[in-house]
Order: structure tokens, then sequence, then C-alpha cells
């Protein structure tokens, strides 16, 4: 049966799902689930007949449950889960979809986690994914972000990759199983947190209190097998704003009176804003001028450099535009930050907080991801290096904070990452003549890193290598963190495939739909393996 099976799943071509629709999925699950049966296709073995149906009728289930889901505007960041009426009814939905499908349903704790379970006994199977999603600032995106479409191949909305077509996926392939009578070995559950972008404290109790599935799989990163996963790290700088002079030092053209970058601590900033009031005996216009002569001067060092001045009333906003990204895949963005910075450092700025702070971004992380202009920079083997990214600048109450991302490889243990922190503010603290000081709330979490050689990521590696007909491909590493870090042996398996941007926390978030087609196949063979076939079978998995 496995030789068939493999055969069967590599001569079915993702790019098929994007055609026409199969007449034999037309109807409700029990007519179409008929033609797959073992009467209509005799001969094929019950996984056969499985992939089958999933690779013909799953990717039009997919796509519409994962439309319903992100109409739910389950931002964590607004609103917690327990006080959040988006969750809740997207919980209500899914309480409804479960039990219209023969599943189980359970909430657990104030909404924290959804479970959806499939079978009796010990949990065998654990599907692990987040409900909730970054806010999706509305002047950033071209569509309306909780109003999911496709167009030209992909499906565009907050959270169709992270996470919700993933949940979509799994839960459709449980259907599917379901709907020809397959049976699991053991209870197989789609577990559902909903603090993953903001609070974990939800997930933390659920993975520590509640019986642990033999497997656990995360979908929410990327493929191969995502084995290992970077500690996250939170970190901040900070100075008082100070109030303004009487008499300027000569030479100095204009104030900081405000600045802003980045929308939330794990997207790398799109865009920048430093607000300028004219000294005494300046002008507007004088500031409007040396603002557009400083982007000048700036332009031959920074090819990608985009920016601009206006006068806004008695002030001047320069306002500087880079790729946003999420923070874990910093280096494939462009910080806004950076370049706000750098185009502030040819001004005669007065000397308070704000102008000490972006000199501090100019001297210590303006080109460098990976922290060596903070005495910081190491790397592990299968990690890579550390990951830096300054992401949030903000004025609030009489000071001005900037959050930084990190995301660190094994390699350096607690005590020596947080005595290399020390190190850094006192740089940063000397830098700006003691202005600007480390915040409250440093926040360093460890890596996380599976087991490589154990049954769990032999078998997906397995499928994965079969289905995009690559032999050599090995596990990796991630530098974001997600709910697998909650489970022993736990791996990451999807959703971005390799060398595919991912769109997670970026405006106009989106996701191929033949990835969404190929994921779904892939989880579903998962799951047959796993939890379906003979224990002996899957033990047997190459």
């Amino acid at each position: 049966m496995r030789t068939r099976l493999l055969a069967a799943l590599c001569l079915l071509a993702p790019a098929a799902a994007l055609a026409a629709k199969d007449p034999r999925c037309a109807g409700k699950p029990a007519a179409r689930a008929a033609r797959f049966s073992d009467t209509a296709l005799k001969g094929a073995s019950a996984a056969e007949r499985y992939a089958a149906y999933v690779q013909a009728c799953a990717l039009e289930d997919v796509v519409a449950l994962t439309q319903t889901l992100v109409r739910f505007k389950t931002v964590s960041s607004e609103s917690p889960a327990a006080k959040n009426p988006e969750v809740a009814a997207m919980g209500r939905a899914l309480e409804a979809w479960a039990k219209q499908h023969g599943f189980g349903f359970r909430t657990v704790g104030e909404n924290d986690v959804f479970e959806v379970s499939w079978g009796e006994g010990e949990p065998l199977l654990g599907l692990v994914f987040h409900g909730d999603v970054v806010p999706a600032p509305a002047h950033e995106w071209k569509r309306a972000p909780f109003k999911p479409v496709v167009e030209k191949g992909r499906l565009y909305g907050r959270g169709v990759e992270d996470d919700k077509g993933p949940i979509a996926s799994g839960l459709v392939a449980l259907a599917m199983a379901k709907d020809l009578g397959l049976k699991p070995q053991g209870k197989v559950l789609i577990i559902i947190g909903n603090g993953e972008e903001s609070d974990w404290s939800g997930m933390q109790k659920y993975a520590a209190t509640q019986p642990k599935p033999t497997h656990v799989i995360s979908v929410d990163s990327g493929y191969p097998v995502m084995a290992a996963q970077s500690g996250f790290v939170a970190w901040t700088l900070e100075a008082p704003v100070g109030t303004a002079l009487a008499t300027p030092k000569e030479g100095t053209v204009a104030r900081a009176v405000d600045v802003s970058a980045g929308e939330f601590l794990t997207q790398v900033p799109g865009t920048a804003t430093l607000k300028l009031a004219p000294v005494k005996g300046q002008t507007p216009e004088a500031v409007l001028a040396a603002v557009k002569a400083a982007i000048a001067a700036e332009a031959p060092s920074r090819k990608d450099l985009k920016a601009e001045a206006k006068r806004e009333g008695g002030t001047v906003v320069l306002t500087t535009h880079g790729v946003a990204v999420h923070s874990s895949t910093a280096d494939e963005g462009h910080n806004a930050l950076w370049d706000l910075s750098a185009v502030a450092a040819r001004l005669s700025l007065e000397d308070n907080g704000i102008a000490a702070l972006l000199r501090v971004v100019a001297k210590r992380f303006d080109g460098d991801h990976h922290g060596d202009k903070l005495g910081l920079k190491y790397e592990d083997t299968l990690m890579g290096p550390l990951l830096v990214a300054p992401t949030v600048l903000r004025v609030k109450d009489g000071s001005v904070s900037l959050g930084v991302n990190m995301r660190r490889p094994q390699g350096q243990d607690a005590a020596a990452f947080n005595a290399a922190l020390d190190a850094a503010a006192k740089r940063v603290g000397e830098d700006s003549g003691g202005q600007v000081k480390e915040g409250s709330g440093r926040y360093l979490g460890d890596p996380h890193v599976a087991d490589t050689s154990g049954p769990l990521v032999k078998t997906l590696m397995g499928i994965y290598q079969r289905q995009r007909k690559e032999p050599d491909a090995v596990p990796g590493s991630i530098r974001g963190g997600t709910y697998a870090r909650l489970f022993p042996r736990a791996v990451d398996f999807g959703p971005a495939f390799p060398k595919e941007p991912y769109t997670g926390h970026a405006p106009d978030e989106s996701i191929a739909l033949e990835t969404l087609d190929l994921s779904t196949r892939m989880l579903a063979e998962a799951v047959h393996t796993l939890a379906v076939a003979p224990a002996s079978e899957a033990k047997a998995a190459p």
C-alpha cells in the first residue's frame, strides 16, 4: 500500500487543483466521498483513495473555510482573547463547523484555546495553529484586510498565511478522512491558540496541563521541516524627550518634536516619520530646505532611499519608506528606520532625547542585521546568525522609546547573552551622553531544537521530499517563534515553501492557491501516516 500511495502522490501535480472543478466533487460530502469509496475506486488502498479525494476536492473547501475565518478580526494585540468578541465569534463558528462534521469541540480557558477532536483514546497527533492575527493598518493595504478575495491565483486577507489558511487545511484534511470512513488509532487534535501574536500565557497553560499528543506538528512557519527555532528577544531603549532650549546652540536648525515608526514589535517598519519644529531664529521654510538637502546628500550612498519632506503648519515632516516584513525575516525587507536615522544624522538638530535615540539607531543599527555594531553578533551552524531588528519607535508621556526584536540561535546561554545585552546598553548610553538607557521589560527566550533523527521528522521529511521532488532536502531552522516550542519534540511543517516570499505580517498578506493545495495534501498524508495507518506502518515510514 505504501508504494502505491507514494506513486499516486508524486503523480498529482499541484497545478491540477487550479483547473476546472472535478465533477466528482459536486454535492454533499457523503455523495462525493462515495465517488472515492473502495467500490468506486476498486483496487485502490484507503490511503490512495484519501489522497485522490483530497487532491480533487480539498482546495475549494479550504479556500471557503479560510475566507470564513479571515472575516473575524481576531487581532489579539488590540483585545485579548478573553475580552475579544471576534475571537468568541470565531469560536462559535468553529464549534458549529465541528458539530456539522461530527467532531468534538471544546474551549480551554477564557477562549485561550479552541480544540477540535477526532477519534478516541489518548492523544496521538496534535496539529497546532493560532487563530489570532497581527494588526492590518488600512493605510498600508490595497485591499480590505478582513474581506478576503482571490485574485490571479492568490488568496488575500489578514491571516490567510498566518495562520487561518493552515487552520482550514488541517480541518478539511480531517473532515475528508472522516468522510471516507477512516478512523485514527488514537485521538487527533486540532489545537488553535488565540494569543500567539501577543500573550502566550493561555497556550502555555494548555501545553503544561493538558495531555500531550505523541506527535505535535505546528503549521506556522515553513518547509521542509523546521526542527529548530531561535529564541525570541524583546529589548527596549528609551530617553526623556526633554524641554526645548530657550537659547539654541549656534547652527541648530530644528528640534525633533515627534517620531514614529512601526506598528508592532514583530514587523520591520515600512514607514518612519520625524516631525521637526524650527528653533528660535529659524523658519519652517529653512527647516524644509535643510531636510531636502539632507535627503539629497544621503541619496548617493543609499540607492533604495525613498524619502520626502513637507510642511505641516509650522512644522516639517520627514518620511522614509522601506519594505515591511516579519521581523524574523528582517534581512529580506528594508527597514525605514535606518533611512530616517541616516537623514536625521545630516541635520543640525537640538540635542534632545529623540535626536539622541536617532543617533543611536544610525550608529548601532543602520545596515546591520546581526548585532555586530552592538557587540552582540554570534551564530550557530544549524540555526544561523543572531538577527536584530529595531521595529517600533514612539513618543509617549514625555519619553521616546525604541522596541528592538532579536532572534537568537543556540550557542550562547542566557547568562552570556544577558551579559552581552548589558554591555550593549552601556555602549548606547556612552554614545548618547547618558540620555539613552535600557527600558524595562527585557525578555529573553530560549532556542528550541527538536529531535531531527526521530520518527516525526523522518516521516514529514519523507512526505516533503516526495511531494516536492527534492530528495536532498534536509530539516531547517526558523528565526520565528511558534507554539511548537511549547511541546517536546514538536516541529513546524509549512505553510511557506523555500524561496517563496513570506507575507504573514506584511500588508496585503496573501498565499498562492497552489501552496494551499499542496500544503493540504501533505498535511493529509501526515495525518494518515501518523494517526490513521497501523502503528507498525507509521513506524516503518521513511
